[in-house]
């Protein structure tokens, strides 16, 4: 009877075995990723009005092959991430009065475009990028969020290694930039 039910055991235990690993040989490969993202905050200049924030987005190679990727200097590629005194901030700006005013005196049509990421990321580079080379493009973070609210912004960037292939695909997080927007003095002009 000993044998039996040690017999029975082993075949259960193996089993076990041979169900875990075809579930681990079924699980998709993640490749290490091919790039990596770096921000930093673009200096003022003529288009960064009051309460406009554009980033500078280093897209870096760090493979050891020549990198042609039609996407790495198009924003929509890119995911941003703003926390605002450590919560989620939300997405949108205030609306100005002639935005209000456009939309009440709307038809009440929309259009709705709906576009793939190689739509998006046509005229992108054209030539590749060498191994340890990088390109960096404007990323307007105040284009979506209203980062004129008094607080601390943790801003970072995000991409995904395959888009279009969510069970291969790695996230890629840039550093995480700081940024504090003081509450308005409460000091008036003379």
């Amino acid at each position: 009877m000993k044998i039996v039910n040690r017999l029975g055991i082993n075949l259960l235990a193996l089993l076990l075995l041979v169900s875990g690993a075809a579930l681990f040989a079924q699980t998709p490969e993640k490749l290490a990723p091919t790039f990596a993202l770096a921000i930093e905050q673009k200096p003022p200049e003529a288009e960064n009005a009051p309460g406009t924030l554009i980033l500078l987005v280093k897209y870096t190679n760090v493979s050891n092959v020549i990198q042609y990727d039609d996407c790495m200097i198009t924003p929509s590629a890119y995911r941003i991430l703003v926390l605002r005194d450590g919560i989620a901030a939300e997405k949108g700006k205030p609306k100005r009065a002639t935005e209000i005013n456009n939309e009440e005196n709307s038809t009440g049509y929309r259009i709705k475009v709906t576009h793939t990421e190689q739509d998006t990321c046509r005229g992108g580079v054209d030539k590749g990028l060498n191994p340890g080379q990088g390109v960096k493009f404007p990323l307007w973070v105040s284009s979506e969020y209203d980062i004129t609210v008094p607080g601390t912004y943790d801003i970072a960037v995000t991409r995904e290694t395959y888009p279009l292939n969510p069970e291969k695909s790695v996230t890629v997080k840039s550093n995480t930039l700081t940024i504090v927007v003081p509450e308005p003095s409460s000091v008036t002009p003379q």
